[in-house]
């Protein structure tokens, strides 16, 4: 292996040369902390020994220390220069020539301008070439150059480099602004950073080596998201002629992740890999971290068999990896905002772990995969919500679970999975409970489910039972469900809101009985969920006070006044359908909480049987 250092400048580094961005390299994610250093260490050098008396000239500023920035290293095949590693530099450079473009025509300087512009691009036979205008940035940086500042407009304005190269185009003119107060200042620091910046070029000569030399790199360097490095282990086994057509698979999926977070793209692969190769919790943990490293072991390899072996690699990329990503971002758009939808239900109560079984699920020539998303996410969504309402649920067990889930419903079909989630439901009742059922529904087990079980699941819990009876009634809802579990603020917000408020005259109910009072108090038929100013009035009134404030409610809080019964007349139908103890209550007593907990254990039977 031969690699080659020579020293050179930023006027050399963007004479006649054009640059392309390997596949290695991560889109531009400089953001202002990373353009702001870079910018005061360039100019904490050059205001050391700027002056206003200098004479401005190549001799003059010459005996300017010179700086060093840093290095790059790069890859020449067939006649065409490759950034191995520096584009993030690189392009912010671009990004400052273009800034510096605009102040020479403020300053009225056609020298400089004449110049700069041949720092930013080259034209020939096909017109402009700019020279770091590969990737999709040729135009972004065309709208720069024009001095129109809004990239707005672009077909990709959200690809996440554009928005970078946008940002910190705009804080590069703030800053430059700031800081050249004078033509004079200007000429000198377009001088001092075309002729006294200095980087390093590290020429990797074989085009096999890159690969390694970019592993190392990061190693040692700054670190690379998993996925990132991932991409170059993949490619770097292509030969180049090839790498084209698999890049554009990845770059096509992997920017769709992106545009929604970053952390969506290993939070995929973790997913797809424990999905499909994992059976044991150590492997599951395998996966964790640098995922990357633990896929080319010999023991993942064997699984695999993506460790030097450019086929496999091809059809992983075109298949699996096109398939399930396009998968997985469906169910965390489409689905996931899709408020009729489980896996929107399962995401409110931040349950992401559905996502691993549903990948599990489903195999490439699935012939309905709507309808096994949704049956998964429901199993799933069922799953957990009764393991939380018959006092069931352990964080430790719920993972050696979905640990057993994921394995035992891997391609499988639709009604093998639903057996195999009725069973793990009833083996971990009855292993949490030491009992011995078959059906989950136990009145035994419900009769004392309270807030214990959390602010967010209990919003949840209340939002499924008002809006069952608003879809069996055909009546709007009350709010949209992301706003009735997820919105908490102090006036639109919504809270749990105690029926029997804490005094001493619904304490004499209970005979003064605080502990009673308190248990029974916190039953899940003692609450209702409130608007936050609903909440906070109804407070501490006398329960026949409160009933005015229920009566314009959500649907769960207006059952207990008459009103209700008044105005939907076909209530009568859907109690009489479903066998349902519904109706207005005047007075809140012991009585009362048990007939209330019964009527939403009914309807738990109903909407999760």
């Amino acid at each position: 292996m031969a690699i080659i250092p020579k020293q050179i400048t930023i006027d050399d580094i963007f004479t006649n040369k054009k640059y392309y961005i390997d596949f290695y390299q991560r889109e531009y994610k400089w953001v202002k902390n990373q353009v702001e250093r870079l910018l005061d260490d360039i100019f904490y050098k050059f205001e050391n020994e700027y002056t206003k008396e200098i004479d401005i000239n190549i001799e003059s500023i010459s005996n300017f220390s010179w700086y060093y920035l840093s290095a790059y290293m790069t890859n020449t095949y067939n006649g065409k220069i490759y950034i191995v590693d520096g584009q993030q530099r690189f392009t912010t450079l671009t990004l400052i020539l273009i800034k510096l473009y605009h102040l020479s025509e403020f300053y009225k300087l056609p020298n400089r301008t004449e110049w700069l512009q041949a720092k930013i691009y080259g034209v020939g036979v096909e017109g402009k070439s700019y020279w770091m205008g590969d990737n999709n940035r040729c135009e972004p940086l065309d709208v720069l150059h024009g001095g129109d500042d809004n990239l707005i407009n672009l077909e990709n304005a959200n690809d996440l480099s554009i928005k970078n190269m946008y940002d910190n185009y705009i804080y590069i003119g703030e800053y430059l602004t700031k800081k050249i107060d004078s033509e004079h200042k200007f000429e000198a620091i377009v001088l001092f950073i075309l002729k006294r910046l200095y980087l390093v070029n590290i020429e990797i000569e074989d085009y096999k080596d890159v690969s390694m030399v970019f592993e190392v790199i990061n190693d040692r360097g700054e670190r690379l998201k998993p996925y990132e490095v991932f991409k170059g282990q993949l490619l770097g086994q292509l030969d180049k002629n090839e790498i084209h057509q698999y890049n554009a698979i990845w770059t096509e999926n992997i920017n769709k992740l992106q545009n929604i977070d970053e952390k969506e793209v290993d939070n995929f692969f973790r997913f797809y890999f424990r999905a499909k190769y994992t059976d044991t919790r150590a492997d599951s943990k395998e996966i964790d971290g640098e995922y990357n490293k633990t896929i080319f072991s010999t023991k993942w390899n064997e699984k695999l068999n993506l460790k030097n072996n450019s086929v496999m690699v091809k059809k992983f990329i075109k298949e699996d990896f096109n398939y399930y990503c396009k998968l997985y971002y469906k169910m965390i758009t489409d689905y996931a905002k899709n408020e009729n939808s489980h896996v929107f239900y399962n995401s409110m109560n931040n349950q992401d772990r559905q996502y691993l079984l549903v990948l599990s699920s489903i195999n490439k020539e699935e012939e309905d995969v709507k309808e096994k998303i949704e049956f998964v996410a429901k199993m799933f969504d069922k799953y957990f919500t009764l393991l939380q309402l018959l006092g069931c649920y352990d964080s430790n067990n719920f993972t050696e679970s979905i640990i057993r889930l994921n394995t035992n419903i891997r391609n499988k079909n639709i009604k093998d999975i639903e057996n195999i989630f009725n069973t793990q439901l009833v083996n971990d009742i009855n292993a949490t409970k030491n009992i011995n059922i078959r059906n989950p529904f136990q009145w035994t087990l419900f009769k004392e489910a309270s807030n214990s079980l959390g602010v967010t699941f209990l919003r949840y819990f209340f939002t499924r039972v008002d809006n069952f009876i608003a879809k069996k009634l055909d009546i709007n809802q009350y709010d949209k469900s992301y706003n009735l579990i997820r919105n908490t603020g102090s006036i639109n917000g919504y809270h749990i809101e105690h029926i029997l408020a804490d005094n001493d005259e619904n304490k004499e109910i209970f005979n003064k009985n605080e502990e009673l009072f308190y248990t029974q108090r916190n039953y899940l038929g003692s609450l209702l969920l409130m608007k936050g100013r609903d909440n906070q009035s109804s407070g501490k009134e006398k329960y026949n006070e409160k009933l005015k404030t229920y009566s314009h409610g959500n649907l769960w809080a207006r059952t207990l006044t008459e009103d209700f019964y008044h105005r939907n007349k076909n209530f009568s139908d859907f109690i009489e359908k479903y066998d349902l103890n519904f109706r207005a209550i005047k007075n809140f007593d012991k009585e009362a909480i048990e007939e209330r907990q019964k009527l939403l254990f009914e309807l738990v039977k109903i909407i999760w049987a």
